[in-house]
């Protein structure tokens, strides 16, 4: 028993020892050039796979000549717009200081897993010379254009082919090359700009054992250009094609 009240004692006076330190440097950002970190409101509990919104976050000002490696460590609040939206990969209590190995996603589920039971997912190659892979995200809407003729060429036509200008789409994003997470969150464990790969992963709907017809298309105009990387168009994620999906 008196081991037990000894380790309560402790660990009292450990929460008052924090609560203590965190008055202090408050009190001292009053009267010093201040940092603002990143904090996790008074009495916001967030658990594991809890998606970070704004209202869950406050500026923190702590002194700068107290800060040390903290600076190097965590984000300060003009880059709160990484934290809104991520899921918690650890379990957050108010009044902590969010560190920069919270931006790095919880393990994200197998893929199959993740995939209703009447959507497929189809990996279509991309011309590396036309995209900027890093500005696609998952979960964003893309078009592609195979550049390959629609249809058969007409009867005495001296073209090469006929040409469509119309884009095949659009799609939901599932992964880029192997990123199925935001470029931030992928920069954040360690990954480098530039290895999203030469493959979009993207959702097909099944429909009575089918693909849907814009899927098909897709799949044998990139056939016809001999498998060939296709050019890729992002939607904007406010216009009518990013909200039909």
């Amino acid at each position: 028993m008196k081991g037990a009240m000894g380790l309560a004692i402790a660990a009292g006076l450990g929460i008052v020892g924090a609560v203590c330190n965190w008055l202090y440097l408050q009190r001292l950002a009053q009267e010093q050039e201040v940092v603002y970190f990143i904090a996790v409101k008074p009495g916001v509990q967030l658990n594991i796979g809890d998606t970070f919104e704004e209202s869950d976050l406050e500026p923190v000002p702590l002194p700068r000549a107290r800060v040390g490696n903290l600076i190097e460590r965590a984000p300060q609040w003009s880059a709160r717009d990484s934290i809104v939206g991520l899921p918690a990969n650890r379990p957050f209590q108010g009044k902590e200081i969010i560190l920069d190995t919270d931006r790095v996603a919880p393990a994200i589920r197998d893929l199959a897993d993740s995939l209703p039971p009447d959507v497929i997912a189809r990996w279509v190659p991309i011309d590396a010379r036309s995209v900027v892979v890093d500005q696609i995200n998952p979960g964003d809407m893309v078009s592609f254009d195979p550049g390959v003729a629609s249809g058969p060429t007409p009867a005495g036509s001296n073209s090469g082919g006929n040409a469509s200008s119309r884009l095949i789409g659009p799609f939901e994003v599932l992964a880029l090359g192997t990123r199925r997470e935001p470029i931030n969150v992928h920069e954040a464990s360690g990954a480098r700009r530039g290895t999203s790969g030469s493959s979009i992963t993207i959702k097909v709907r099944m429909v009575n054992g089918d693909m849907e017809p814009e899927a098909v298309r897709l799949f044998e105009a990139i056939a016809n250009a001999g498998n060939q990387g296709v050019s890729v168009v992002l939607h904007s994620s406010r216009s009518e094609d990013a909200k039909s999906e």
